[in-house]
């Protein structure tokens, strides 16, 4: 009885176009999205080994570099390509002050039945943090939210304040790619180690394009005595 006076009350709509569905979004917007869907892997040493044409296992940490960088992270794992309506309703999140709208990006990445058999095999989930100023600015990390949605979904361990944003940056979208690495350098430290050591860790981001931010704070995990990191993006450039 309650549910239905509420849904009387206030009925359920599309979080994109806002029309009354039962669903977070509705059947047309479902397909301008799936246009986007992706759910694919990348494994790091096997991305590398593939584009320098290396068939020798015992050579994969030797070539453990991406342009000349290391990259700390063993896999990553995207939901959809960065462009078009993505783009713009992840900024939407992100900048628009609407924080809901996680509710249907958790809603996208939980659609696909093989994510458990692979978030499974992690201990832990941590999202990157953001400034302390700019979070109570924007009212929330949209990061977090998704992460500790997932991590209450499949019951894994979400971890916070265990990395800690120490540096107000610059917002990596308005630099070029060269001065990301530079802009993004020491401004993470590791809050609490002893709950990352020999851990499987999954780390969550909203966006990846240079993967910068993501692969400094992979630095800063395994020099701690993290394990192994999944990275997970909502989208990848």
């Amino acid at each position: 009885m309650l549910e239905f006076v509420l849904n009387f009350l206030f009925p359920q709509t599309c979080v994109m176009c806002g029309k009354l569905n039962r669903n977070y979004v509705c059947e047309e917007c479902e397909k301008r999205f799936n246009k986007y869907k992706k759910f694919e892997i990348i494994d790091n040493k096997k991305m590398i080994m593939d584009k320098l044409n290396i068939h020798d296992v015992n050579l994969k940490q030797k070539y453990y570099f991406v342009q000349g960088e290391k990259i700390y992270w063993e896999k990553l794992l995207y939901c959809f390509e960065y462009k078009s309506i993505i783009r713009k309703y992840i900024l939407k999140y992100k900048f628009g002050n609407k924080p809901y709208l996680s509710d249907f990006f958790v809603n996208q990445i939980l659609k696909n039945k093989k994510l458990y058999e692979i978030l499974k095999l992690y201990d832990i989930i941590i999202s990157v943090p953001m400034e302390k100023i700019k979070k109570q600015k924007r009212g929330y990390n949209q990061a977090e939210l998704i992460a500790k949605s997932i991590a209450k979904k499949y019951e894994i361990l979400h971890q916070e304040d265990v990395i800690v944003k120490i540096k107000n940056t610059k917002t990596q979208s308005t630099l070029k790619k060269g001065e990301r690495k530079d802009n993004i350098k020491d401004a993470y430290i590791i809050n609490e180690k002893n709950k990352i050591k020999g851990k499987k860790i999954i780390l969550f981001d909203d966006i990846y394009t240079t993967g910068s931010t993501v692969n400094e704070i992979s630095k800063k995990l395994k020099e701690s005595g993290a394990n192994e990191i999944l990275v997970i993006v909502i989208a990848k450039d």
